[in-house]
């Protein structure tokens, strides 16, 4: 990723940025709903949200979270500005959400992807993550396929000390 980018814990005052350039098609109460929730759940010691964001200015440009379930950890609501695309920033943000989120003993990451957005399934299929189960969820356009994917995890405390 480019080194003029810092990844940080998102902030509600990450909500204008954001409703701006990743997700316009939300209202700027919806974002902060999501934020807020998110925040929640760091504070119960349950999700890690993050953005990317310029070094200089400290605006934040993508974001994503990643949730511990009683059966796996799950990344959702990941976004990245349309001009930020193609740069590495997804595949960066999803490593450092798995990295965030090692001490959590889950031996499974799940995400879910929209069968329509290719791009980001053949991310997904690259950072070696298998197709499990598909779905059908109204991501807010009616009825659509979504494929749920996961990544199997070794929690062993032999794995945990050659990552650390």
């Amino acid at each position: 990723m480019d080194p003029n980018y810092i990844n940080r814990p998102v902030q509600l005052i990450d909500a204008i940025a954001l409703q701006h350039c990743a997700w316009p098609n939300y209202s700027l109460s919806a974002v902060e709903a999501l934020l807020k929730r998110v925040m929640a759940r760091v504070a119960e010691g349950r999700a890690v949200g993050l953005v990317v964001a310029n070094h200089l200015t400290n605006e934040a440009f993508a974001y994503g979270q990643i949730t511990r379930w009683p059966r796996v950890a799950e990344i959702s609501d990941l976004a990245v500005a349309i001009d930020q695309r193609g740069k590495g920033i997804g595949s960066a943000l999803i490593k450092e959400l798995i990295r965030s989120t090692g001490h959590w003993q889950k031996t499974q990451i799940e995400i879910g992807v929209a069968l329509s957005n290719t791009r980001a399934l053949a991310l997904y299929h690259r950072l070696g993550f298998v197709d499990t189960r598909i779905v059908m969820l109204d991501l807010g356009y009616g009825l659509e396929s979504v494929l749920y994917l996961t990544l199997a995890r070794d929690t062993s405390p032999e794995s945990q000390s050659k990552t650390d």
